[in-house]
């Protein structure tokens, strides 16, 4: 049984934006909780439906609060529609992607994907506003 984290807050997670960095450490706990009970073989609908709600929350409270910065900020427009069509687009493959992982019994389908949008999403595409919204914010 593993003894680490799957993901680790550290230097490369910080945008320096205070309450992005504070919403990405919660999302990357409830992530690690997730693959936590997985370890220890926790599989049941309620953990994983408990599991969908936090992240489904979680993650509609964070895009918002991005979504207000960036275009605050003077992010280019069309850069930031495209981002906000990403927003809508992850919500609705996470609630298709824990929906089948619920119906098949396989949590590891939901944190799979959990893991491979913060990978791509928070350190790649959110990436591209951190300056725009830093200078906005005057950090």
């Amino acid at each position: 049984m593993k003894n680490h984290v799957l993901i680790s807050w550290n230097e490369s997670c910080i945008t320096g934006i205070p309450i992005l960095d504070e919403q990405h450490r919660g999302i990357i706990s409830i992530i690690n909780s997730f693959e936590f009970a997985i370890q220890r073989g926790i599989k049941t609908e309620f953990y994983l439906n408990t599991i969908f709600t936090m992240m489904d929350c979680y993650t509609k409270i964070h895009f918002s609060t991005e979504e207000e910065l960036f275009l605050a900020s003077g992010f280019p427009e069309h850069d930031a529609k495209a981002h906000q069509e990403m927003h809508i687009h992850l919500i609705k493959k996470s609630f298709s992607i824990a929906s089948q992982s619920i119906r098949l019994q396989n949590p590891n389908m939901y944190l799979e994907f959990l893991n491979e949008w913060w990978m791509s999403h928070i350190f790649q595409q959110d990436r591209l506003y951190v300056p725009f919204v830093k200078e906005y914010l005057g950090i």
